[in-house]
């Protein structure tokens, strides 16, 4: 559970801030591992998800699934009859796993996966499918049996997950020597605005502009950094060094 005096919005930023320098997965796993428990969470993977009947474990970009669930998972397929999966192709937000609509009656598959990650101490979990302007790229999803939601959780988790990915994607990549800038001056100081936490409207007073030029700029921020929302265009400017915190 979220410990005494702990921000949510303060650790997501200093997760940000540590994660970027890391270059070895096994230590990715650690700090994410660690960062998750804060919130009750105890199970998480971060993966594409496989279409037309295909399998999910060549998609697998992280794993920090408990290693009995994963196995069990893999070898059922169950992949197809997730109803948390399902929910992922269709959501562009993040939701919790109960929020993912199936009949209990007529899938009883569906069912199942969720009655045997019960089993896994994986009662309640939350999701972020990550969508470009191509569609659906992946997921990262985590789980525990006991986990808290409330206040700036949510919007703490999805900024982490976001950061997660690209992470994931950089380890599994050959390593870049340097991005070529794309942001103009004042898209990259939007961004480092709302990346402290500012609205347009806040930060339309403190640049001295209109709002609706702040959110101009912030939409082609993502279009340049092909991110689907403002969290993940300020990801992709942190992880390609645009912005710093």
């Amino acid at each position: 559970m979220i410990r005494d005096h702990f921000d949510p919005g303060r650790a997501a930023f200093d997760f940000v801030d540590e994660i970027e320098g890391l270059r070895d997965r096994s230590a990715v796993i650690k700090r994410l591992d660690a960062e998750l428990a804060h919130y009750g969470f105890h199970a998480w993977l971060i993966t594409g998800l496989p279409t037309g009947g295909g399998r999910i474990d060549p998609l697998m970009l992280v794993n920090g699934w408990p290693k009995g669930w994963s196995e069990l998972y893999t070898r059922q397929n169950f992949v197809q009859d997730d109803p948390v999966v399902a929910h992922c192709f269709r959501s562009q937000v993040p939701f919790e796993w109960q929020d993912a609509p199936y009949d209990r009656v007529t899938q009883r598959r569906a069912q199942e996966v969720m009655d045997r990650a019960i089993d896994f101490r994986m009662k309640r979990g939350f999701c972020v499918p990550i969508h470009s302007a191509e569609g659906f790229q992946a997921v990262v999803t985590m789980a525990g049996e006991r986990v808290d939601l409330a206040g700036r959780s949510k919007p703490a988790l999805h900024l982490m997950a976001l950061y997660s990915y690209a992470k994931a994607i950089e380890l599994s990549q050959p390593t870049k020597l340097g991005y070529p800038q794309l942001l103009t001056n004042r898209e990259r100081e939007v961004l480092r605005w709302t990346a402290a936490g500012k609205t347009a409207w806040e930060t339309s007073q403190i640049l001295g502009i209109a709002e609706s030029t702040v959110t101009a700029h912030l939409k082609a921020a993502a279009v340049k950094l092909d991110a689907p929302n403002r969290v993940a265009a300020v990801v992709a400017a942190l992880r390609r060094g645009e912005i710093t915190l």
